[in-house]
């Protein structure tokens, strides 16, 4: 797949989850809809969000990071747009439950950054021969 064809696939996909997580809040009664409405409300955000800063944070590393690969630029944009949408729904439920506070907060920093540094970790070393 193309750069051009990776890059609007992403941004109309985008698009499309910020109209569903749209409608969910349109349309389901947080009272009402129980773990269902809460489940499709959470879900929706994170796709939204991961596409959101998945794009965003390329743009940013095409203009800032010169000496990258573009798809290195595009899987690691996107994994960390993952992650970081991870860490603003995590914020959220973790305030819809009440346990926002600054120690859960650090616990849920800390599993991230122990997440990303194991993806690091298992990257294949490639060795010249």
């Amino acid at each position: 797949m193309s750069l051009s064809r990776y890059l609007i696939f992403m941004i109309v996909a985008t698009c499309i989850c910020w109209a569903a997580w749209y409608t969910v809040v349109m349309i389901v009664n947080p009272q009402d809809g129980g773990i269902i409405g809460l489940s499709l409300f959470y879900s929706s955000l994170l796709f939204a969000l991961t596409g959101s800063f998945a794009v965003a944070g390329f743009f940013t590393r095409l203009v800032l990071l010169k000496q990258e690969l573009i798809f290195q630029k595009v899987a690691i944009s996107f994994r960390q747009g993952f992650f970081f949408a991870l860490l603003v729904n995590g914020f959220l439920i973790l305030q819809h439950l009440r346990l926002l506070t600054w120690y859960n907060v650090s616990f849920l920093i800390i599993g991230l950054t122990i997440a990303e540094f194991f993806v690091i970790s298992r990257r294949p070393v490639r060795h010249r021969s």
